[in-house]
């Protein structure tokens, strides 16, 4: 509330601002009308005034469809206005969770028609089923999900109906290309690296012709992260006791948009690239010596996300660009009297590539990696 308003320059200009974050972080809302601007002119300064609107309920929705995956989840929260602090509020729960009031259906379609019976969500708390909430400003007592158990069909398109039995309102996700229902990323392949069968599939380590990830585009995808685990052993050095059976996560891109030409997606795995993240992440430490683990190897992990995930990031990117707060854009939401995201995603994989002969002694002895002390072929 504005203080000692008392000059027709400090309230000329009629403004609107609102923020809005993922999950349902607040939904601030103010603004001053002409009317306002008439009301100061008539009665002089004001040190308190009222600019809140009236409370209103905000959907939030947010999930990632994956048919490959059971059970499947979708938070459904709501933004909130508050008239004291909002940082308070957001640690009760009754400002972020619907109570028991919403009918949640998942709608198939097919050819533009309802294909068959919609499956019904389930109102669940995560923190029952091995799914907590993390604790932090937002109310964590409680995580409140909304999930179902069945089979999605890759080539149906699928449209999230809720209804408010408290009020009788609706929300929905919007058309994606001018048919009903959101899409599915579909299966793609990872055709190299591959799953050691032979000396031949081993990779080596080096800059040269360096081992490449190859992957073939996902139908009804956008945008692709790309990660590999390298799977190590630690030991400590004066009585060979096993210290850590773990991976090193390096990613090989984020957030990546393909050319949309159709063709295979490629990445390096060079010893650059492997042997630097090592280096830099790993203790050098002399009382411990490390092994590569030969049972997990490497894994390729790839995940593709849909044609609304990668509108909402792209609308991030934007955002983050060095837009003023007078020219931001809205932010993305593909809900229909709501806002959030419901989308689609895809993660294919290739477990157990292993380092040559060659390649365990470039991770042994290079200059890069050396001070790791992992043991050679």
């Amino acid at each position: 509330e504005p203080q000692n308003i008392c000059s027709l320059k400090k309230i000329s200009d009629t403004f609107a601002r609102s923020m809005k974050s993922s999950y349902s972080k607040f939904l601030f809302s103010y603004f001053l009308t002409p009317l306002f601007l008439c009301l100061f002119l008539l009665s002089g300064c004001k040190k308190d005034f009222k600019i809140t609107a009236n409370y209103k309920e905000v959907p939030v929705v947010y999930g990632l469809l994956n048919w490959n995956e059971n059970p499947h989840y979708i938070r459904i929260q709501k933004g909130y206005l508050v008239d004291g602090n909002a940082n308070v509020a957001a640690g009760v729960y009754d400002s972020i969770y619907y109570p028991d009031v919403l009918t949640v259906k998942l709608i198939p379609y097919y050819n533009g028609t309802v294909s068959s019976s919609a499956f019904t969500l389930n109102r669940v708390n995560g923190n029952d089923i091995g799914l907590p909430k993390e604790t932090g400003m937002f109310a964590s007592d409680s995580n409140i999900l909304y999930s179902f158990t069945g089979t999605l069909d890759p080539a149906k398109r699928y449209k999230l109906e809720v209804t408010n039995n408290s009020d009788g309102s609706v929300f929905q996700t919007a058309n994606e290309g001018n048919l009903e229902g959101i899409t599915l990323v579909n299966y793609f392949a990872i055709t190299n690296p591959k799953k050691v069968h032979s000396n031949s599939d081993k990779i080596n380590l080096q800059n040269i012709s360096p081992a490449k990830v190859v992957f073939n585009p996902a139908v009804n995808a956008g945008i692709y992260d790309l990660v590999v685990r390298f799977y190590y052993k630690e030991y400590r050095q004066s009585d060979n006791v096993l210290l850590k059976d773990t991976f090193a996560e390096i990613t090989l891109f984020k957030s990546y948009l393909p050319d949309g030409t159709g063709n295979n997606i490629v990445a390096d795995l060079s010893a650059d690239i492997v042997l630097g993240y090592l280096s830099n992440n790993l203790s050098h430490d002399n009382s411990v010596y490390r092994e590569f683990n030969m049972q997990k190897g490497i894994q390729v992990i790839v995940s593709a996300g849909g044609i609304g995930l990668t509108t909402y990031l792209n609308s991030q990117i934007a955002q983050s660009g060095g837009l003023t707060t007078n020219g931001a854009l809205a932010p993305f939401t593909n809900i229909i009297g709501g806002e959030g995201l419901l989308s689609s995603r895809y993660i294919s994989e290739v477990d157990s590539v292993l380092l040559s002969d060659r390649g365990l002694d470039t991770l042994a002895c290079s200059d890069m990696s050396r001070a790791l002390r992992f043991k050679n072929h």
